[in-house]
């Protein structure tokens, strides 16, 4: 059967649904600190650990709980990487559930790390 007249445009694949709820986002976003080169895919993606420099109150993603800057969530939803480098993360988590097989690969590997530095977040 299927729709008649439908036509499949872009690309078709399977995007992973990292949160399960999501509880309390921080307000107002956070502007990110990112390199476009990093991104090739020009997208930060979703579920990255984020924090914010005390300094110049600006994001940066992070890839270690225990660094000079302290993470304070994950980003909600994939965020455009824009060429100045100042990213609008649109959504940070602070609070709610998160499915560990969704997370990038390397959060994955240090996921008993991010319980204890975001006690809010629940991980499944």
């Amino acid at each position: 059967m299927g729709l008649k007249g439908v036509k499949r445009s872009g690309t078709q694949g399977f995007q992973k649904v990292v949160f399960e709820n999501v509880v309390d986002t921080l307000p107002g976003g956070l502007i990110l600190d990112v390199d476009k080169t990093d991104y090739p895919d020009g997208y930060v993606p979703e579920g990255s650990l984020v924090g914010r420099d005390a300094a110049t109150g600006v994001g940066e993603v992070l890839s270690v709980t225990d660094g000079a800057i302290k993470p304070i969530g994950l980003t909600h939803r994939p965020s455009e990487v824009s060429d100045g480098g100042n990213t609008y993360a649109n959504g940070v988590v602070i609070s709610g559930t998160v499915r560990i097989k969704a997370l990038p690969t390397a959060l994955q590997a240090i996921v008993n790390d991010l319980r204890t530095a975001l006690p809010r977040i629940t991980f499944v």
